[in-house]
């Protein structure tokens, strides 16, 4: 899979209460991403008439329900889960993290560029230029610090579903803001979870009560599919991140931006701060220094 031959799209779930910092980050996509990379959003049938207004020649808006079997469906008053008939009750995190992983099946992209919709870009961005021959890169930190009761969560529950040895302590991380996936991994995944629990990988994964999505990929690429899964580990952190929630005023925002580096494609100010996304439109109109 040659560099210049590979397909890539972003994808994005978001919500109505993150609307506006997902239209900032459309509008990033189109100023600072490649021409060739489309971006798909992903949202609640409810709200696919609102973020309507976002779609374009490189923008397409998803539907959850069209992404998920029959058998699960929202009921209609329900804010926090879903309905199953085959498992327990499913919640969002989790259904959220269900269409991920599905992903694959609805976008035709060999390369799945993940950007959460409080994220936005700030410097130009070809997922191609990153490509190393034939293999793309895979965000993995490892250090004492991953050392935590829900890391090792997340791990034991993705050994389980690949009928992996668990172990006494894992310090790998696969978790961060601009992550990338090959689409026939996946696929891959899907299938290895089925021989190993006997069910469809979407009722096996619902019965679980935490995981992460990053995990589980990042997991089955090193210690299932090894060699065989196209990809080199990459620890650069390429997005400045701000994980508080106290809400950021224009000084505030000014002495974050100054913590920019050359390798920040992007920037993430988190949704649940309530920083006001004209303030953050202020900040950083001007561009970024290559």
């Amino acid at each position: 899979m040659a560099g210049a031959d590979v397909s890539c799209a972003i994808i994005t779930p978001s919500f109505r209460t993150d609307f506006e910092q997902c239209r900032l980050l459309t509008e990033t996509v189109r100023a600072h991403v490649a021409p060739h990379v489309k971006h798909y959003l992903i949202v609640d049938r409810r709200d696919g008439r609102l973020f309507s207004e976002l779609s374009g020649p490189r923008t397409e808006v998803l539907l959850v329900e069209d992404m998920v079997p029959w058998w699960i469906r929202r009921p209609p008053l329900a804010r926090r889960w879903w309905l199953s008939l085959k498992t327990p009750p499913i919640r969002n995190w989790i259904l959220q993290q269900i269409v991920k992983l599905s992903v694959a099946k609805f976008v035709p992209a060999d390369v799945l560029v993940f950007v959460d919709s409080d994220v936005f870009f700030v410097r130009p961005y070809d997922p191609r230029s990153l490509i190393r021959g034939d293999k793309v890169p895979l965000f993995r930190e490892y250090g004492e610090e991953l050392r935590c009761d829900f890391n090792h969560r997340w791990h034991r529950v993705g050994a389980k579903l690949f009928g992996l040895p668990p172990q006494d302590d894992y310090l790998t991380s696969y978790v961060g803001n601009i992550i990338t996936w090959k689409a026939e991994n996946v696929r891959l995944l899907h299938d290895h979870i089925e021989k190993v629990t006997g069910r469809s990988w979407i009722e096996s994964v619902s019965r679980v009560l935490a995981m992460s999505e990053y995990v589980l990929y990042g997991m089955f690429c090193e210690q299932v599919l090894k060699e065989r899964s196209g990809h080199y580990f990459d620890s650069n952190i390429s997005s400045l991140c701000y994980w508080k929630t106290q809400k950021l005023d224009v000084p505030g925002l000014q002495e974050f931006r100054g913590g920019l580096k050359p390798e920040h494609l992007a920037v993430m100010v988190s949704a649940k701060s309530r920083t006001p996304i004209d303030n953050i439109r202020r900040v950083f109109r001007e561009p970024m220094v290559a």
